[in-house]
């Protein structure tokens, strides 16, 4: 099983994804991770603009390719 700490890249079914939480987070399942794609619930951009993160069992995520970054 991958290990992950909050804030890696990882790759589920072709889709870039940050880990937001771990196994042991509160509302996150044992041998889960909660992954963050970008989404935001949101009222136009209003103060209730919330992200959301989804629980995926760890074995079907794997580390992301490293950063490339651009100027």
């Amino acid at each position: 099983m991958q290990i992950f700490k909050k804030g890696d890249l990882v790759v589920l079914n072709g889709n870039l994804a940050a880990v937001v939480g771990l196994p042991g987070d509160p509302e996150v399942p044992p041998e889960h991770v909660a992954l963050w794609f970008g989404e935001v619930n949101s009222s136009n951009g209003s103060a209730s603009t919330r992200p959301i993160a989804w629980t995926v069992p760890i074995e079907y995520c794997r580390l992301a390719p490293k950063l490339e970054y651009r100027h």
